[in-house]
């Protein structure tokens, strides 16, 4: 049970899903961002310039990867919780305060 909770401490300590989060907030910020500008050229414009078409796909871009990201992070916030959960299950059973 002592190499186990060793184990586990180590990859408690590292937390993923934190820098999962943050990648989602800022893409989804610059998604916003975008959107705005994309949104502006439109409405300015009779015909969509050609550097619109870039700028839409590299929006949808951003929207996908901070919805994955922020699902990664999701699913890696519940892995760390079931971890830290049995840490401290082997905690209380080894007789260690916390």
């Amino acid at each position: 049970m002592e190499q186990e909770l060793s184990t586990l401490a180590v990859a408690v300590r590292k937390r993923g899903s934190v820098d999962l989060f943050l990648r989602a907030a800022l893409e989804g910020f610059c998604w916003a961002v975008l959107s705005g500008v994309c949104g502006k050229v439109l409405w300015d414009s009779l015909a969509p310039p050609l550097f619109f078409w870039p700028l839409a796909l590299l929006d949808v871009a951003l929207l996908w990867d901070a919805v994955r990201s922020y699902r990664e992070g999701c699913e890696s916030l519940q892995r760390e919780l079931r971890r830290e959960a049995r840490v401290r299950e082997l905690r209380s059973l080894l007789g260690i305060v916390p």
